[in-house]
Order: structure tokens, then sequence, then C-alpha cells
């Protein structure tokens, strides 16, 4: 009876500090898992800003051809205007020799009225035709002088656009470098928190019964070891898995609600890719037949790294 009592409290002294590493590494691995959060949401709003940075370019490119063209329009328009007034003064120099055209010129130089009447019908259609061509020319002119303002401001706020762009993607970039190397740190933090729990742990072995596991549920060995064989996994790799993640234990809940010896959250559990996830999420038995199957194919890296890693680490 009292080696009883003593082997039950020598167990609950050693078990102490180990439950307290892993309540320390549940804690960083939670952190570990919200800074990868953030720096998965980072990345994309860096895909956002990349998308309106492009955006933005191609719109300023787009104001800029139009005031190329607009300058292109605004020199051939005063050409025009230069062309039209040039032939203005031709043709009066050539009608009227010099002299200024005037009802005067034609009434002398007519024979008689019904000349007279000629002359000053064309006298009033060349006036009318160049005053007419000049006008015209003269509000092309005016509007395209109002277009290159607009162009301008059009200009002018596509180049802020732009610049707001680039802060905005620098501004991210920079967020995004700060928040991976938290992640890195955090990331080696777990790796050292769990080298020291499965150093702490009993190493696996045949004689592994269920006063190794803390909770008295069951020899977890034997289980994973018919798990991993069956799946074609290492199951020393498991083992140093499990403890790293639960210290064992089917029923711990870690901080961000993760569940039983290898952490499951409950929509992961109810997946369609586990054959199990009829039991309970703090059925052990069925945690290791699922895990094994997990790992059978292909989700270690994605769901337990970088305990994942460091377990399976030589196997």
């Amino acid at each position: 009876m009292l080696v009883c009592v003593a082997s039950a409290v020598l167990a609950a002294v050693t078990a102490a500090p180990v439950s307290a590493r892993t309540g320390e590494l549940a804690q960083t691995r939670e952190k570990a898992r919200r800074l990868a959060a953030d720096v998965a949401a980072l990345d994309a709003a860096i895909d956002g800003a990349v998308l309106r940075y492009s955006q933005a370019t191609r719109a300023l490119e787009a104001v800029r051809a139009k005031v190329k063209d607009n300058r292109r329009l605004l020199r051939l328009a005063y050409r025009e205007l230069s062309v039209a007034r040039a032939t203005l003064a031709a043709r009066a120099v050539a009608i009227y020799k010099h002299d200024d055209v005037s009802a005067l010129d034609a009434l002398f130089d007519a024979a008689d009225f019904s000349e007279l009447v000629s002359h000053l019908t064309v006298v009033e259609s060349i006036a009318r035709c160049d005053r007419d061509v000049v006008r015209s020319i003269e509000i092309t002119e005016r509007e395209l002088a109002d277009r290159t303002v607009r162009l301008a401001a059009d200009e002018l706020t596509a180049e802020k656009l732009v610049g707001d762009c680039e802060t905005e993607l620098g501004t991210i970039r920079s967020r995004l470098g700060e928040r991976r190397s938290m992640l890195a740190g955090v990331r080696s933090e777990v790796r050292r928190l769990a080298s020291q729990a499965v150093a702490a742990s009993p190493s696996p072995g045949p004689t592994v019964d269920a006063s190794v596991e803390g909770d008295g549920s069951g020899p977890w060995w034997s289980l994973i070891q018919a798990a991993a064989a069956g799946n074609g996994v290492s199951a020393r790799g498991m083992y140093r898995l499990m403890m790293i993640e639960s210290g064992g234990s089917a029923t711990v809940v870690g901080p961000g609600g993760y569940y039983g010896l290898f952490q499951y959250a409950p929509t992961t559990w109810r997946g369609s890719w586990n054959p199990w996830r009829s039991s309970g999420i703090t059925d052990g038995a069925a945690q290791i037949k699922a895990t094994a199957h997990a790992l059978k194919h292909g989700y270690g890296h994605a769901w337990w790294d970088p305990s994942y890693t460091w377990a399976f680490q030589g196997d």
C-alpha cells in the first residue's frame, strides 16, 4: 500500500512540470497559428494591392495616351487655323489687289446692276465661307484647350492614385516582413518546447502502458504501432507527435479549441477525409487511427508543422 501511495505521489510530482510545459507549448503553437493566419491574410492583401496598383498604372497610361493624342490634335488645329487665315488673306489679295474688300469695289467694277448683284453675292459667299471655316477651327481649338485642362487634372489624379497604391503596397510588405520574422521566432520556440516535452516524456517502447499516457485511458503505444503499421508510417514519429501535441492526454483541450491526443479542431475532425469522424473527438483510439490515415495521405506538414517535422526527423 505504501509503495502504491509513493508511486502515486511520484507520478503527480513528475507530471506537473510536463503538464506545464505542455500548456506552454500549446499556447506557443496557438500563437504560431495566429501569426501564420496573419501572414496568409497579408499575402492576400498584397495580391489585392498589386492588382489595384496595376489598374491604377494602366489608368495613368491611358490618360497619358489621351493627353498625347490631344496635344497632336491641338497642334493640327493650330495649323489648320493658320492655313485658313493665310488662305483668306491670299484670296483677298488675289481678287481685290491688296485692297480691302467692300461693297463699293463691287459697285464700281460692275457693268450693270445684274453684275453688281452677282459680285456682291460672291463677296458675301467667300467671306461667309472663310469666316465659318475660321470660326469652326477656333471652336475646335477652344474645345481642345478645355480638354487639355481636363486631361491634365485626370493625369494628376491618376498619378496620385498610383502613388497611394505604391505606399499601400510598401506598408503591407513591411508588415508582412515583421509578421514573418515573428513567426520564425515563434516556430523556433515551438521546436525548443517540443524538444523539451519529448525529452521529458518516457521513450516509447513495447512496455509502455496506461501509466505512461497519464490519463489511464489505454495503452496508446500498442494502438499507435498497429495504426502506423497499417498505414505505412513511423510509429515512433507518431508517438513523438502525440507527446508534443498533448503530452499523451486524450481529453486535453488546447488554447485555440483543439482537442485530444493530436489536437484536432472540431471542423477538421468532422471532415470527409476522416473515416472515424462519427467517433468523439476525444476518443484516443479514433484519433490514433485517423492521424495514421492523415499522415499516409500527406497532411502532416500542413496540419502539424513545425511539430511534425521535428517528430519525424530521421524516420
